[in-house]
């Protein structure tokens, strides 16, 4: 028992190591400022057409359903970016009637590993308008990395998922007061 136990602290601290290694060289530190002029775009936005939650690994295994955790951010969403409407989850309209601009969007992945004593998680969230998919640099984005006991790291994810959605705001009404816009 101990052995398996060993085994798993050292996979879940080789992850760690990986993955935060992999964040140092794309993300920016939490709590970063200010905030990159590609960020202006986010001004453009006058609606978010796409708020989404997609799981990996073990996670819908340990309680983490990519459903409901979709439902908490939008409504975190709803009440962190107010004055901004959240409309569907399906991305732009094939009707092509608004520009791509004006559309925004707010992703995440959480993955997680393990399923029995320690569990690691990732969350990465992403954010921008939809014509900054295509540029390099321009998106928003946080990512977040831990682990703990099975029974803590939904709470954990679900609780850094809120955290990441504060810190959006945050920039999103800094950039928009910055350009003008109320």
């Amino acid at each position: 028992m101990a052995l398996k136990h060993a085994a798993c602290v050292m996979f879940v601290g080789c992850l760690a190591l990986s993955v935060a290694m992999h964040l140092l060289s794309v993300a920016p530190a939490q709590g970063a400022s200010p905030e990159p002029a590609p960020f202006s775009d986010l001004r453009q936005i006058k609606k978010f057409v796409s708020v989404e939650i997609q799981t990996q690994g073990t996670a819908e295994k340990i309680g983490l359903n990519g459903g409901d955790l979709t439902d908490l951010t939008r409504s975190a969403f709803l009440n962190k970016v107010p004055g901004i409407p959240l409309e569907g989850s399906r991305g732009p309209s094939a009707d092509g009637t608004e520009r791509l601009n004006q559309l925004g969007f707010f992703t995440c992945e959480v993955w997680t590993v393990g399923e029995e004593y320690i569990v690691a998680y990732h969350v990465d969230c992403n954010a921008g308008s939809y014509i900054t998919l295509n540029t390099p640099g321009s998106l928003w984005n946080r990512a977040l990395l831990g682990y703990g006991p099975k029974d803590e790291v939904s709470e954990a994810v679900r609780k850094g998922l809120r955290t990441i959605i504060d810190q959006f705001a945050v920039s999103f009404a800094k950039v928009r007061a910055e350009g003008g816009v109320k």
